[in-house]
């Protein structure tokens, strides 16, 4: 195969936003050679990736994703992540960066969130195209284009490939997606299976295969792990006690709380925050 770009890598970068809503602050696109894994420096904006040929593999959270020709895979500010091309087959992919206080809200419209990096799509010319796009109207200067084409391709993300990856889903698939609707919905609640499985009109033990086949572990550890990652969310970004972080996270005492923030990350609450500190809050 013949090379994609003219060359190998290019990184466009713009410090001046128009407003603080929404700002393209970078792009750009990669012909990667193979690499040895390494962790990236967490950054303070969002970051897409769109996957054009080869193959790589994305680590967030110690849950490590392989990655095709088609995906996007998203970064989140203040995350420590990896992601590197396959030896056999190295990727190529653009980006965009993302700053603004309404970049969250607009990216979980594409089905981009803290809780879900990945969206698993085929290979797709029109969405190569928009990325294509907002890099040329970045590279002439032209702001106020290279922003539309911004938004312009989050659409296409939002109501194409989203919808896609929906739609194609098994039954099994659909009963998963709304399980984990359910939980990320009420998760500050003092939920059980029973409940879990009752607002679905599922049986428990259904509740447990899902998981397992899907996650391979127990719905109570996804539970207990999402409220943790929403935990480091608070931290991160509020000034809220540790005591009454675990209790809006859903766990009824703090203590419990921190033992097994402490088990899950390695680290306390509050040294996890005093080590977020330094990057400053969150941007939404």
């Amino acid at each position: 195969m013949g090379k994609i770009f003219k060359d190998d890598v290019s990184v466009l970068v713009n410090e001046e936003p128009i407003g603080n809503e929404f700002h393209l602050y970078e792009c750009g696109y990669e012909e990667c050679r193979p690499t040895k894994p390494y962790e990236f420096i967490p950054i303070d904006y969002w970051v897409i990736h769109y996957c054009i040929a080869g193959e790589g593999f994305f680590q967030i959270l110690d849950k490590q994703n392989h990655i095709h020709p088609g995906d996007l895979f998203m970064i989140p500010p203040h995350t420590r992540n990896k992601y590197y091309p396959d030896s056999e087959n190295p990727w190529s992919y653009r980006w965009i960066g993302l700053r603004g206080t309404n970049v969250k809200k607009v990216l979980e419209k594409c089905g981009l969130s803290p809780e879900h990096y990945v969206i698993h799509h085929k290979v797709d010319p029109q969405l190569e195209s928009l990325f294509e796009k907002v890099y040329d109207h970045f590279q002439k200067d032209h702001e106020l284009q290279a922003l539309g084409s911004a938004y312009h391709l989050l659409d296409y993300i939002s109501n194409n490939v989203r919808n896609a990856q929906l739609d194609h889903l098994t039954p099994g698939e659909q009963y998963f997606h709304s399980v984990l609707n359910y939980i990320h919905k009420n998760y500050f609640n003092n939920i059980t299976i029973s409940d879990i499985a009752a607002a679905n009109n599922i049986d428990r033990t259904y509740v447990f295969k899902l998981f397992q086949k899907y996650m391979d572990i127990s719905p109570s550890q996804y539970v207990q792990h999402y409220r943790l990652d929403k935990a480091c969310v608070l931290l991160r970004k509020s000034s809220m006690s540790i005591t009454d972080i675990g209790y809006a996270v859903g766990f009824q005492h703090s203590p419990y709380f921190t033992k097994l923030f402490t088990q899950y990350m390695g680290v306390t609450p509050s040294e996890y925050r005093k080590e977020f500190m330094q990057f400053g809050g969150d941007e939404q």
